[in-house]
């Protein structure tokens, strides 16, 4: 019994040790990345940066293809968690649709679009699968349908003067307020965008204007 505890507890503390060295070879991967761009980074690079053997990085990921997909899903992961948290927030209808927009797109700039090699980093040469960030994106595009609802229900927000459904009003919001990257130099000028095309769109949309 004391040594299949003692097994088991040694076991969880391995998965642990592993868990936490990927990781750090993810961090690794992802300034690498940001910094000289995908196909300009190597494996070795990789390793070097992590401070691990070559062949140790192999053992947890075998191609820069997987290695790729594996940082992906960890930044869909952590997406997905900022918009639920941005949707938890008690803010009114607009504040809480900037919130969820920025915790989507924001993420997106600061890590990705604002690297230089940002086109690289969006279309690598290997495409990932669409379980990786679509479910991300369904996720998003149904929780703000569910706001408009929401706003439309309480007389905020008028729809149907506009001739749109919740469903193409967060199609028309997330088109424009992606129009908020192009020529951003910073994240504050990416916010300041963010935040007038987002004021702008919904506004726009008020009841009673």
């Amino acid at each position: 019994m004391g040594a299949t505890a003692s097994g088991t507890a040694a076991k969880a503390a391995g998965g642990k040790m592993q868990g936490e060295k990927a990781g750090v070879i993810l961090d690794a991967a992802l300034e690498r990345f940001r910094q000289h761009g995908y196909r300009r980074t190597s494996m070795e690079d990789i390793a070097g940066a992590a401070n691990v053997a070559k062949g140790t990085l192999y053992i947890y990921f075998k191609s820069k293809d997987e290695l790729f997909e594996a940082l992906a899903r960890r930044l869909a992961e952590q997406v997905s968690l900022d918009v639920r948290e941005a949707l938890a927030r008690d803010l009114p209808f607009e504040d809480k649709v900037l919130a969820v927009l920025d915790a989507k797109l924001g993420f997106a700039f600061r890590l990705v679009l604002s690297s230089p090699h940002a086109a690289e980093l969006t279309a690598p040469t290997s495409q990932l699968p669409d379980d990786v960030f679509g479910p991300v994106d369904r996720e998003l595009r149904s929780s703000l349908a569910d706001l408009f609802r929401a706003s439309v229900k309480r007389g905020e927000t008028d729809l149907k003067a506009a001739g749109l459904t919740p469903e193409s009003a967060v199609d028309t919001l997330l088109a424009a307020a992606h129009g908020a990257e192009f020529g951003a130099k910073s994240e504050k000028e990416f916010h300041d965008r963010l935040t007038r095309i987002g004021r702008l769109t919904l506004r726009g949309l008020r009841a009673g204007r």
